[in-house]
């Protein structure tokens, strides 16, 4: 593993190798920390605008966090709110 660390302010852009031909996929998907260095998540689609000039449509939001998803899903499974 990288020692890299994304400084505060930026964010890195990977290309989605995972992408099928949904639009809803983004293009491009990373990482970043706002200015006050809490971590955020990226995602980027190749757009084309009313003009015919390509642009990247961007969005950012919290980080997933599979581990907290991952934990609501086996309590459920595992202790059912069942009266029998």
């Amino acid at each position: 593993m990288s020692d890299y660390e994304i400084k505060p302010g930026t964010f890195s852009l990977f290309k989605n190798e995972n992408r099928t031909d949904d639009n809803n996929q983004p293009h491009y998907n990373g990482n970043g920390k706002d200015m006050s260095g809490n971590d955020f998540q990226v995602s980027a689609w190749v757009t084309t605008s009313k003009g015919g000039k390509t642009y990247f449509s961007c969005k950012m939001q919290e980080p997933y966090k599979k581990e907290a998803n991952l934990e609501i899903a086996t309590k459920t499974h595992l202790e059912p709110d069942l009266p029998f």
